[in-house]
């Protein structure tokens, strides 16, 4: 069965010029990874000039007994772009927002002890904050609607704990002079969502509710692709959570650096790589399977969100699909999940910057 180490985190992702890869059960204190030393061939430039191909990402995903939510954020140091795309489970229909910002500031943090992301738009405006030492986590979100869409609005508060699962993965991007750094929390959160239109009065359901956060930090190429595919709800009583990306800036040994992972309750499985396959279009049945027997999904899409933003060098498309997962997980332990119309998301990403 496939194994990954799960080591400390060093106090610094780079040091002398030079990444720690692998992946860490416990976080560093920033996802910084500044300072690689020619990341992008020998030429001797400076690191100030080589940081401004450093782009993040921020996601917070979300699952509740009526809908299926996705928040994300990018950071290209120039631009910044969000997208918030919810699903009703029972009635498929689709809300979905977006925004891009040219940046005054840094959008997304990279201290993972406490930090605040917001942006600053009153249309589309999302909070997202978080402080390890007072064992807290929130986020609040506002989005105005139009004559299509309504007005959406949700809050939700979590834990922050540093023992709670969490992993920290820094892999070759994709050689070893470059890094992508990562940082994944499975949380159960609190807090509710509600539709609004016109100008009534909000009114929230509590409720609790499972939730992946996301921070990611990489030396982009100029284009770049990306697959990630994300499950969240519940199997019985076990509160399940997965993670698989497979994207273009990633390292050719997979099998030692990778960022897939399973979280069951507040135990984590490394996960090995997989070959995803749409071979009737991005609209029929993805078929997401491992070498090692322990990733076995069909996964079948019930609605999609695309986007396409072109603003001077930007040039981003967005492809989310809302759907459900069939099939098998195993746990490291060689337990054996079963999941049947398990809710879930697959983005496929094209950025070039």
């Amino acid at each position: 069965m496939y194994t990954r180490n799960l080591k400390e985190a060093p106090e610094n992702l780079i040091k002398e010029g030079k990444a720690s890869f692998g992946s860490f059960s416990k976080p560093p204190k920033t996802l910084n990874i500044k300072g690689m030393k020619y990341p992008f061939g020998v030429l001797p430039l400076p690191t100030f000039i080589t940081n401004l191909r450093i782009r993040s990402n921020l996601s917070f995903t979300f699952s509740t007994s009526e809908y299926f939510g996705t928040i994300d954020l990018l950071d290209s140091k120039i631009y910044g772009f969000s997208e918030i795309n919810i699903w009703n489970k029972k009635t498929l229909q689709r809300y979905s927002y977006k925004n891009v910002m040219v940046l005054i500031r840094r959008l997304i943090p990279k201290n993972l002890e406490k930090a605040i992301c917001s942006t600053y738009s009153k249309n589309r405006y999302v909070r997202i904050s978080w402080d390890e030492a007072k064992n807290r986590f929130s986020i609040v979100f506002n989005l105005k609607g139009d004559n299509i869409r309504p007005n959406f609005m949700g809050s939700f508060v979590s834990s922050f704990a540093s023992e709670s699962s969490s992993l920290t993965s820094v892999l070759p991007a994709p050689v070893m002079r470059r890094c992508f750094a990562s940082y994944q929390k499975s949380m159960v959160v609190e807090g509710g969502i509600c539709i609004t239109r016109g100008k009534m009065n909000p009114f929230f359901f509590p409720q609790k509710t499972q939730s992946l956060f996301v921070m990611t930090r990489a030396y982009y190429k100029s284009r770049t692709v990306n697959n990630l595919i994300t499950g969240i709800g519940k199997v019985g009583d076990d509160e399940i959570t997965f993670r698989i990306s497979d994207m273009s800036i990633f390292p050719l040994d997979k099998d030692t650096y990778n960022e897939n992972v399973l979280f069951v309750n507040n135990e984590i499985t490394p996960l090995p790589p997989v070959t995803v396959t749409h071979p009737y279009g991005k609209m029929k049945k993805w078929v997401i399977q491992d070498t090692e027997s322990m990733i076995d999904l069909v996964f079948t899409p019930d609605s999609a969100s695309q986007r396409v933003i072109s603003v001077v060098l930007l040039h981003a498309q967005f492809f989310t699909v809302f759907g459900t997962f069939n099939g098998v997980l195993i746990t490291r332990e060689g337990k054996s999940i079963t999941l049947k119309d398990f809710p879930g998301i697959i983005k496929n990403q094209r950025i070039r910057l």
